[in-house]
């Protein structure tokens, strides 16, 4: 049986490193707003609609996320960080998940 587990990008909050190379307050948010389209048909920005622009190092983000994941059929979330230069980077998501589970 297979089970379908979603890859969550935690780059939707800021950090102190992305304020220091991209500019204060800088998230996956900011890229995600200048989207364009690049054919047609080709439907751009894809802008947030259920969660708004969420912060992922609020609790109660990640806790409507996993209902949505559950209502949809996935069964886990597969959580990236950075690992830059011996620094870990973008753990906080996944350092509260698994604190508070």
């Amino acid at each position: 049986m297979h089970k379908l587990v979603a890859m969550y990008l935690p780059q939707f909050h800021p950090v102190k490193r992305n304020n220091e190379w991209w500019g204060e307050g800088f998230t996956e948010w900011r890229n995600v707003v200048k989207a364009k389209p690049r054919f047609a048909g080709h439907n751009q920005p894809q802008l947030p609609a259920d969660l708004g622009y969420y912060d992922l190092r609020l609790a109660e983000t990640r806790n409507k996320q996993a209902e949505m994941a559950r209502e949809y059929g996935i069964h886990g979330f597969c959580y990236y960080h950075y690992w830059f230069n011996g620094e870990l980077l973008l753990e906080q998501p996944v350092e509260e998940m698994l604190t508070t589970g």
